[in-house]
């Protein structure tokens, strides 16, 4: 059983404008501050309010180590031109500690390829950033009994390229298991099935790296809620939840926090 400190990451997406990003950030530091979790907090806002975040987290005086800054996505490349693309660097300046990697809505809808997950994966880690890493399998492959096939392929690909990084630390890369066909749908995984899951990518990893490893975390997400969490977090092998739409309520995030 792999069981370390937790991790709840909140997903805003493509969500908000800067007052309610804002009020978003006021009220789950509030909360946070009423409840005092147990778990670490990271928030991962749309890039253009990382600054306001950051602002409102000093504000508070919040230790970037109890809630940390991520970046929803980076560049597959170090600099140059590139419209429209954000570096991990980049992110640094506004003390982005995180940043996901190969996210389904990233793969499916933008359609980024193992190969350029691979280059991201790669830019992270040298960026001395902490990678969350993405896998999951469409309802499609869920159902012909893929799963552990597209996850092989998916964390093989990924870190290709990073091996040796990843072997010089592990703590620096984070697996999240977010089935394609649970984010946003309200349906979760069963219980059994993410227990499944969690052993065989602990298994995956280690066989990657050629050592038996107990420091990875790994995160469960998809339709992760504040009635479900409690629950899913008593899992082994479950080290934390990437949350999406539950995240934009302070309230239901907090609970989810607090059910540690």
């Amino acid at each position: 059983m792999n069981k370390q400190k937790y991790l709840i990451a909140a997903n805003w997406k493509q969500n908000g404008d800067v007052k309610s990003a804002t009020k978003l950030i006021n009220d789950i530091v509030k909360l946070y501050k009423k409840n005092q979790p147990k778990c670490d907090v990271l928030i991962l806002p749309p890039a253009i309010y990382l600054s306001t975040i950051l602002s409102r987290i000093n504000y508070y005086k919040i230790p970037l180590k109890k809630i940390s800054l991520g970046i929803q996505n980076i560049s597959p490349f170090i600099e140059g031109a590139f419209t429209g693309e954000l570096s991990a660097n980049m992110s640094k300046d506004f003390k982005c500690s995180h940043a996901l990697i190969g996210h389904s809505e990233r793969r499916h809808v933008f359609f980024e390829d193992d190969k350029t997950i691979a280059s991201k994966t790669r830019l992270s880690l040298e960026s001395n950033m902490i990678t969350i890493l993405c896998v999951g399998e469409t309802i499609t492959e869920y159902n012909k009994n893929l799963t552990k096939k597209v996850i092989f392929r998916q964390l093989k690909s990924a870190l290709s390229k990073s091996l040796e990084l990843f072997k010089s630390d592990h703590s620096k890369v984070i697996i999240a298991y977010e089935p394609v066909w649970a984010i946003g749908t309200g349906k979760s995984a069963s219980l059994d099935d993410i227990v499944n899951i969690h052993a065989y990518i602990y298994k995956t990893l280690n066989k990657l790296l050629g050592t038996d490893h107990h420091m990875i975390k790994i995160l469960y997400g998809g339709s992760v809620n504040n009635n479900n969490a409690s629950s899913i977090l008593k899992l082994p092998n479950v080290n934390g939840a990437l949350v999406g739409g539950a995240s934009l309520n302070s309230k239901k995030f907090i609970d989810i926090c607090s059910s540690i």
